[in-house]
């Protein structure tokens, strides 16, 4: 989770920096999709920070939906790895456990790289 913001007390010293009217745009476009304001999104990205894009809509509602799918995937699994189950192959059971929580990852961008929308 970023850290929380600081307060305007905190941040007296001002920084100016030289922007083409389409760099201002593309960081401000950036910043909105990142639901920042322009100069925490700068700030953020300048010092290396992550900088979470929220998920579409669309994508979290899929996300929600897998969730119950990948439970029951990873009770198999645990099953399986403990012998409690005959006739699955665990491997099996296992790389599908982690195909879905893989694609839940990427529903929400968490692994897609950060610093940019």
């Amino acid at each position: 989770m970023p850290a929380p913001l600081k307060s305007r007390r905190d941040l007296r010293e001002r920084f100016d920096l030289y922007l083409s009217p389409v760099e201002i745009e593309q960081v401000r476009a950036n910043a909105a999709a990142a639901r920042l304001p322009m100069s925490t999104f700068v700030r953020r990205l300048a010092l290396g920070q992550q900088i979470e894009v929220p998920p579409a809509a669309a994508d979290l509602a899929r996300w929600r939906e897998l969730a119950p799918l990948a439970n029951n995937l990873n009770q198999i699994a645990r099953a399986c790895n403990a012998g409690r189950v005959e006739g699955i192959d665990p491997a099996t059971i296992d790389a599908l456990a982690e195909q879905v929580r893989l694609l839940r990852l990427d529903l929400l961008g968490a692994r897609s790289p950060r610093g940019h929308a």
